[in-house]
């Protein structure tokens, strides 16, 4: 088992991940995949009922807890199932497999789930992204 197995292990069951490609990192042009559709839904946003155009955005953090938008669309035309992460060029290269978790927190009697983007082979490598 190698390192991004073993911390794509510690993460709930429901958490969504994809490795990023040359196209989705410089176009931001990102297929939700399954697993993605799936951590989607935990927050409200189905992709199955959403009609082409539709966007949801979420509010999200690096692991460094720099805020970042995450936003789940489908394309006006064709209806393909996509989304765009802000700020992901300056967090992540080519081929990095990326993580989405989340974590409640209960402030005030009040639950709140924060979604945490995390560069899953960074974190394996302990390299620094700038």
């Amino acid at each position: 088992m190698n390192k991004e197995d073993k911390i794509l292990k510690t993460l709930s069951p429901d958490f969504g991940q994809l490795r990023l490609t040359n196209t989705m990192l410089n176009k931001s042009i990102i297929d939700a995949n399954t697993s993605i559709r799936r951590f989607a839904k935990l927050f409200g946003i189905d992709f199955d009922t959403m009609v082409n155009g539709e966007k949801h955005k979420l509010l999200a953090y690096y692991e460094d807890d720099t805020i970042c938008t995450i936003s789940f669309y489908k394309t006006v035309n064709r209806g393909d199932r996509r989304l765009s992460i802000s700020g992901i060029r300056q967090k992540a290269q080519i081929n990095d497999l990326i993580a989405f978790n989340y974590k409640r927190i209960i402030l005030d009697n009040d639950l709140q789930e924060n979604v945490i983007v995390i560069n899953v082979t960074a974190k394996a490598e302990n390299r620094k992204i700038a």
